[in-house]
């Protein structure tokens, strides 16, 4: 009786480790040798690009013409100031238009 449980035991054992090599084995795939396999491989590939891309480029257009048709608001906003240029200033100051820093 006890040697009918130590083979069931060692039997299961045997099918775990059977389990885990299969696990473990790498699929067997032929490495893409000639030069057609390479070619279609390669097709497929930009293919999936191109096709990523085209989804891409149709969301940035949606996005232009939203912004384009959204239109903006100019109040509220910060005026910028522009940087006058030395024969600018020079103008302006011999105009009186601008004050200048009293030293």
């Amino acid at each position: 009786m006890v040697e009918e449980e130590t083979e069931e035991q060692t039997e299961e054992q045997e099918e775990k480790v059977a389990a885990k090599t299969e696990k473990t084995k790498p699929a067997e795939v032929t490495p893409p040798n000639d030069l057609i396999t390479q070619a279609n491989s390669a097709a497929m590939r930009q293919e999936s690009a191109n096709k990523e891309l085209k989804e891409l480029l149709d969301r940035q257009e949606a996005l232009a013409v939203e912004q384009k048709l959204g239109g903006t608001a100019e109040a509220g906003k910060p005026q910028e100031k522009k940087e006058l240029s030395d024969a600018e200033y020079t103008k302006k100051v011999l105009a009186n238009d601008i004050e200048t820093k009293a030293a």
